[in-house]
């Protein structure tokens, strides 16, 4: 080669090493992430709520109780990811690593408050069913469908020492001739239980939503109650429950039948008094929201609070001229939107209106927006360190969805167009569609996943219904909230029956509608956490990078559709047995009737009817008196009811299932009785040649709210 090529060849570029690619990788990775956090840097804050929630669910999703080394290393990574947070947050190349730590420690802190709030309401769980003499303080008599549910307090019960008594039991008791008052101390005869698992995997757990109320067992009187003492003190809060329970009475009785139950509902947010068949109506007419106080109610009342006081103040010109009487107003709203919490015995969606009507009346009193994402996030944030057990509940989900949702589809248009208003007729309506679909749609896969029940026509109730909830029922029934007291109640009663009871034609007249309501299989958990993150990015992130939210969204509506109901139901001890068959019925079979658990299957199986197990006309199922044979995708399931039954199914079969005890079976798995009682009940999916068994307690895992938790 020339001499004059070898300066060329110094010159050629030299291949980079593995290594180094990585390293350039990583420098651009870098770079693009903190061009990222600093273009966001106004929304960072907004995942705050979020990481102390991921927290909190990695706890409640923990199989076992954590140990307290666990704990211990939580709060040492917590304690040091905070200070590293705030160490390097000025340093702009490392924002990238200060914000993963930030969440990391706010992540641990919700894990650790959820433990810590487990503890601190820990309170004794009746160990074994039976009946048991008690007496008790009587907190609150809720009528129920006849009867009367009544919460108990400060209690004892024959047979059991004091630190194995449970702080609260409810009772449920037949009518009562002279109504009982809060704080009197009764006595009664009743059949309590500790609280119920899951009807099946997956299932709600009242037992953990119990455990958080302090709530140790439940149960049925076995006669009326006995009043034993006259009202002793019952501080604030007792005294609020007890004008609870007056206001729930003036109104059932003034407006009576549903209308009265539901203005009840409205008022005071007890709603012992609905019937199933009003529920499901509503529910089916996608209405049911308005029964449950929540951002509507609370808004309305605060808003009608503040414009009366803003108004009457105004009259005054010694005042008017001297103090700002907005600022007057907006602190006489908030007074009165906390009467109202107390009131409605402040669930978890009237807790997060309340802390966001809070925050807005303030931001109006300092002259600021209160209209924001930040707003949310910050309500979130309240209620998860106050309850951490709100993160699992229903009303936390769909609620902070359908907010999170309308503040992101209405804050940039509102920034856009502050002065918009609804001048042309077509206004109100196109605001109320709107809203309605905005949050129907954010709420829809949480309404799939713990009810199993999609509302078809919801638009158009909702239309209809939302405005005369918020022009006419709910102010005729703050006006008689307002006149009760001095006996002049009864048209403002009258007035809130009235559209009441237009409210409940509208949901009868559209749960008519064929399709109004559809049940369907409840989506994989996997489906909903996607949703979860890319609804999260969707509303939290700014700009054309917000659109990526829609990926996981996209792929979690395929794992929604592509769910398949289980085939299978199987109680403890096969007291009940459900198959779901090939024309989406629910066939039953119950040795021991359960109304509470024949809704929840006819849910969890997506079935719209239901008929007798052994009257189930299907080719791939075959019943007699000795038991069942179920045959379907190359699976074949027997239930043997019988030891016959057992002899003849076993060795031909893939599962055999019996309530008989002590049963053997070769050549087919066997759950028996025992075995069935030890796992909570079964769900069972036959597929390909294979059985997948659920089971309830391996769901719940040992907990301190599970018979087997510590």
């Amino acid at each position: 080669m020339p001499a004059s090529a070898a300066p060329w060849r110094d010159r050629e570029p030299s291949t980079p090493s593995p290594s180094q690619a990585g390293v350039r990788l990583g420098v651009r990775l870098a770079r693009t992430l903190d061009r990222l956090l600093e273009e966001e840097r106004e929304r960072l804050l907004l995942w705050a709520p979020v990481a102390l929630a991921i927290g909190i669910g990695i706890y409640f999703a923990l199989p076992g109780e954590p140990g307290p080394p666990l704990l211990i290393a939580l709060l040492v990574a917590a304690a040091a990811a905070a200070i590293g947070a705030v160490r390097m947050r000025a340093v702009r190349p490392r924002a990238a690593l200060a914000l993963a730590l930030a969440a990391l420690a706010l992540a641990a802190g919700g894990f650790l408050l959820a433990k810590a709030r487990t503890e601190a309401v820990r309170a004794p769980v009746l160990d074994r069913a039976g009946v048991y003499r008690l007496e008790g303080r009587l907190l609150l008599a809720e009528p129920r469908r006849g009867r009367v549910r009544l919460l108990l307090d400060r209690l004892r019960i024959e047979g059991l020492a004091p630190d194995a008594t449970p702080v609260r039991v409810r009772v449920t008791a037949p009518p009562l001739a002279v109504p009982l008052q809060g704080g009197e101390r009764i006595a009664l005869t009743a059949r309590l239980e500790p609280p119920p698992a899951p009807s099946w995997p997956g299932a709600f757990d009242f037992a953990r939503q119990a455990w958080f109320q302090r709530l140790g067992a439940i149960g049925f009187a076995l006669g009326r109650p006995e009043v034993v003492a006259p009202p002793a003190a019952l501080g604030l809060l007792g005294h609020i429950a007890a004008l609870r329970q007056a206001l729930a009475a003036r109104a059932q009785e003034s407006i009576g039948g549903e209308a009265g139950a539901v203005a009840a509902a409205l008022l005071t947010g007890l709603r012992g008094g609905l019937s199933d068949e009003l529920w499901a109506r509503m529910q089916a007419s996608g209405l049911a929201h308005l029964l449950a106080i929540s951002g509507l109610h609370l808004g309305l009342v605060a808003g009608t609070l503040f414009l009366a006081a803003r108004w009457t103040l105004a009259l005054i010109p010694a005042l008017a001229l001297r103090v700002p009487v907005k600022k007057l107003a907006a602190g006489f709203a908030l007074a009165g939107a906390f009467f109202y919490l107390l009131l409605s015995g402040a669930p978890i969606p009237t807790r997060r209106a309340f802390v966001m009507v809070a925050l807005a009346l303030f931001a109006s009193m300092v002259d600021r927006n209160p209209f924001s994402m930040r707003l949310l996030a910050l309500a979130a944030t309240v209620v998860l360190v106050a309850a951490p057990e709100a993160l699992v509940t229903v009303s936390f989900q769909m609620s902070f969805a359908a907010a999170a949702a309308l503040v992101a589809f209405f804050e940039p248009r509102r920034e856009r167009r502050p002065a918009a208003s609804l001048r042309t007729p077509l206004a109100y309506p196109k605001a109320v569609l709107t809203t309605t679909l905005v949050a129907g749609t954010a709420t829809l896969p949480f309404a799939a996943w713990h009810f199993q029940h999609v509302a078809s026509y919801g638009l158009l109730a909702n239309l209809l219904a939302v405005p005369l909830t918020a022009f006419w029922i709910l102010p005729a029934g703050l006006l008689a909230l307002l006149a009760w007291p001095l006996g002049l109640d009864p048209p403002f009663f009258a007035a809130m029956g009235a559209g009441i009871r237009l409210l409940l034609g509208i949901a009868e007249t559209v749960s008519d509608l064929p399709g109004a309501g559809l049940r369907v299989a409840r989506p994989p958990a996997s489906a909903l956490l996607l949703y979860v993150a890319g609804g999260l990015w969707l509303v939290l992130w700014q700009g054309r990078r917000r659109l990526w939210g829609w990926a996981p969204i996209l792929l979690a509506v395929a794992l929604a559709v592509a769910a398949r109901p289980p085939d299978v139901l199987v109680s403890p001890w096969a007291d009940q047995i459900a198959v779901r068959t090939s024309e989406g019925a629910m066939a039953l079979l119950e040795r021991r009737r359960d109304r509470f658990l024949r809704r929840s299957w006819q849910r969890a199986l997506a079935a719209e009817r239901i008929l007798p197990l052994d009257a189930a006309r299907s080719g791939d199922l075959a019943c007699d008196r000795m038991g069942c044979l179920l045959r379907r995708e190359g699976a074949v399931l027997a239930f043997a009811l019988t030891a016959e039954a057992l002899l003849e199914d076993c060795g031909r079969v893939l599962l055999v299932v019996t309530p008989l005890r002590g049963a053997s079976c070769t050549g087919s798995r066997l759950l028996d009785g025992p075995a069935l009682a030890r796992m909570g009940g079964v769900a069972l999916w036959l597929r390909e040649e294979a059985i997948r068994i659920d089971t309830v307690a391996a769901r719940r895992g040992r907990r301190p709210w599970t018979r087997s938790g510590g």
